[in-house]
């Protein structure tokens, strides 16, 4: 396998779909979902090169062992820096902004010769990833606009009068010009021809809704092929350096007990995680720290929705799945090359759609 990297700009103005609105205001994402790429890709290339797509094997109804590309989140960049989900755990101080210590009640930077001694606050959304590192929090902001549409009818061209039963309606778009960063894994054979058709479908199929309205064209650009097993390799070598190892959802993670979906880590993760780990030949060592009572997990958690998608039924939704939501968190212990290769593939339902994907880091919960 192959990761194929990159950045995916607006050329139009986008709109992702959150699947509600607020009266005639329809809201967007401020993230590109794996499985809105998915579907766009699998569309253009059902309709166009459908060799190519039975050959990736673009479908939903497909176990992730079955699929010859997954497709990663697009996170928003900001200032050319990549992104990742805040994980929930962590305190930033209201007044200064800087990462609080563990527990701590108040923050301790110096300021002026002074201890700032503010409150911390959670931070959700996304985040860069040398906030971590730094300490100063940097917030990905996406710039948005509103656009105001009416309704198109059968007999005429032009806006409906004012007697019209249907009113206008306000679009919420990321603005053109804004940047993600791209990701998706896929078979050595296939990167070249999916390179082509990732940069035909952005252009002639198009990204979300409201693409007759002119929304949804987008470019791939700077893509860089790296072989997987040398990422994990990198990684994992990365991961040893950690000494207490926090696991963060950076995209909802579906975890399902029978026909049910857990919000929770636990018994079903590890379950899920064998099946990740034992398809690169790795034994599974990994294991949710509990705390102080033997069946309490040290976790933190939020509650997302997941929307699966369908090309067969023509990009209509099939399922609202409750999942554990971006930014929740869980301390975990296990064998370095086994994270490393969770990281690359995710963990849970429709891996190969984005979701389930995580990353490890330094942490306490």
């Amino acid at each position: 396998m192959i990761e194929l990297t990159g950045t995916l700009t607006a050329v139009s103005p986008l709109h992702i779909g959150m699947g509600k609105k607020s009266g005639t205001f329809v809201k967007t994402l401020e993230h590109i979902p794996g499985r809105t790429i998915r579907g766009m890709v699998g569309y253009y290339l059902y309709t166009n090169k459908r060799e190519l797509f039975d050959k990736l094997r673009i479908n939903e109804d497909m176990d992730m062992s079955d699929t010859g590309v997954y497709f990663k989140d697009a996170l928003p960049r900001f200032d050319d820096h990549n992104t990742i989900a805040s994980p929930i755990s962590l305190r930033w101080c209201k007044k200064c902004e800087y990462l609080m210590e563990y527990n701590a009640k108040e923050c301790h930077n110096m300021t002026d010769g002074k201890k700032c001694l503010h409150e911390g606050k959670k931070v959700t959304g996304f985040i860069t990833l040398k906030s971590v590192s730094s300490g100063k929090l940097e917030k990905a902001r996406v710039n948005m606009q509103i656009s105001t549409k009416c309704p198109i009818t059968r007999d005429g061209h032009t806006s409906p009068g004012l007697d019209y039963e249907s009113s206008p309606y306000h679009i919420e778009g990321i603005v053109p010009g804004t940047k993600f960063g791209f990701k998706c894994l896929v078979e050595d054979e296939y990167v070249d021809d999916l390179k082509e058709a990732l940069t035909e479908a952005g252009v002639f199929a198009g990204l979300g809704g409201y693409r007759s309205r002119g929304y949804g064209t987008v470019a791939f650009t700077d893509m860089t092929e790296t072989p997987v097993d040398d990422v994990i390799q990198k990684r994992s070598s990365e991961i040893s350096d950690i000494r207490n190892v926090m696991m963060v959802a950076n995209s909802p993670m579906i975890l399902k007990n029978d026909t049910l979906s857990v919000i929770g880590f636990g018994d079903r993760f590890e379950e899920y995680a064998a099946k990740v780990s034992t398809s690169g030949n790795l034994s599974v060592t990994c294991i949710i720290e509990q705390g102080e009572k033997e069946d309490q997990v040290k976790q933190r958690l939020t509650e997302g929705i997941a929307r699966g998608w369908s090309i067969k039924d023509r990009n209509k939704v099939s399922e609202i799945i409750p999942c554990i939501g971006h930014g929740s968190c869980v301390m975990i212990k296990g064998d370095p090359e086994v994270l490393a290769t969770l990281e690359m593939y995710g963990v849970g339902e429709m891996t190969n759609s984005g979701y389930g994907d995580v990353y490890f880091m330094e942490g306490q919960i």
